[in-house]
């Protein structure tokens, strides 16, 4: 059956971007309509051989014919006379064989000095650049009883790892890129201390919507409405448990095709982008099972007249994942959950014209995007 459409709240003003930010749509470009709303996207959502030679030795002489012998006998021979033997020669002296030498050892020199481990930068990142939308593990490398990292304009406070500390940071889809100023404030035996770095921010591409709203359809929810959902979130997010409460990677919310993206930016009646879808839409039927996507104690289950039904788990370190525009809640305001346990069933409660489960992942009260957190690897110390 065809992807259900979704249509996203608008308002005519400043709250129309807070408004349609929060449900999503079909991300693929297209251009699509019905009531009361246009929608047109653009963007997307390798030698030879020596042989021996013999000498060649000298014929042997000729031997010549002695004289014949004569009759006239000889006088006999005088006697003989002692000669001295001739002296033997003097041995001359020979110079006494070399004898080898070992070679002398090599001089000794005293071993060098290992050399001294890198010390770690006082502030370290995990990953060192944060994208639009995206998230950062951000550490202190020094001997602490306590420690606050500030990014942002928010106080983070941090959370001991061995040796080090650490806490998590996240930007929105719309974040101004460049060097954001990251510092941290701690107590060690030399007393209080302050270090500073800077985290790089870089953009990210993300599609363009632009929606065309009829009056009827502007005129749908009153500002005050929206502005009255939005502190409502905001003082959720604004307390959470300090320990983390999750571990390893997170799991998917629901089995469902993605219809909408995180990030898709939406201009309204031809103006400029104005703000960003705030989550990952899920096309699930009305009654298919939502689940929770980590491990953690359920702060909010009810009724939110923007997002319908809606479950919000927090998951501690200031991480906090939401579930909107449910037919059916499982779940109680004060439980604890495990990853996977069903928190109820998707629906079309709220502003919606279609059943989906809208689904957000919240750091520190900014939405991030949640499929960054779907890839099978923790997100964490």
């Amino acid at each position: 059956m065809p992807t259900p459409r979704f249509l996203r709240f608008v308002l005519p003003i400043a709250a129309l971007a807070s408004l349609l930010a929060a449900c999503g749509g079909d991300s693929s470009p297209s251009s699509r309509s019905g009531d009361g709303v246009s929608i047109t996207s653009s963007g997307a959502l390798p030698v030879a051989t020596i042989a021996d030679r013999g000498l060649d030795l000298p014929p042997s002489p000729t031997p010549t014919p002695e004289p014949p012998a004569t009759a006239t006998p000889l006088p006999p021979p005088p006697p003989p006379t002692a000669t001295p033997p001739p002296p033997s020669p003097a041995p001359q002296a020979v110079a006494p064989a070399a004898t080898p030498q070992p070679p002398a050892p090599a001089q000794s020199q005293a071993p060098a000095a290992p050399a001294a481990p890198a010390q770690a930068a006082p502030i370290t990142f995990k990953p060192e650049t944060l994208q639009q939308g995206g998230v950062s593990i951000v550490y202190l490398n020094a001997e602490a009883t306590n420690a606050t990292l500030s990014f942002g304009g928010k106080q983070y406070p941090m959370a001991k790892d061995g040796a080090r500390w650490w806490a998590i940071v996240g930007v929105g889809a719309l974040a101004s890129v460049g060097d954001s100023p990251v510092s941290i404030s701690y107590t060690s035996a030399a007393g209080a201390q302050t270090a500073r770095s800077s985290l790089p921010i870089v953009k990210k591409n993300y599609p363009v919507e632009n929606i065309d709203l009829s009056p009827s359809v502007s005129t749908l929810l009153a500002p005050d409405t929206v502005n009255a959902e939005l502190a409502q979130r905001a003082a959720i997010y604004d307390k959470y448990t300090m320990p983390r409460l999750w571990a390893g990677a997170f799991t998917r919310p629901n089995a469902a095709e993605l219809s909408d993206l995180y990030g898709i930016l939406r201009g309204y009646n031809g103006a400029p982008p104005t703000s960003y879808h705030t989550g990952t839409d899920f096309a699930a039927l009305k009654g298919s099972a939502a689940i929770a996507a980590a491990s953690g104690r359920v702060v909010f289950a009810g009724e939110m007249k923007v997002r319908g039904n809606s479950v919000i788990i927090d998951h501690g370190m200031g991480v906090f994942t939401a579930y909107h525009h449910f037919s059916r809640i499982d779940v109680q305001q004060g439980a604890m959950v495990q990853a996977g346990q069903q928190l109820g069933a998707t629906g079309d409660t709220g502003l919606v014209t279609g059943p989906h489960l809208h689904w957000e992942v919240i750091v520190r009260g900014v939405e991030v995007d949640g499929l960054l957190w779907l890839q099978g690897r923790e997100i964490g110390p």
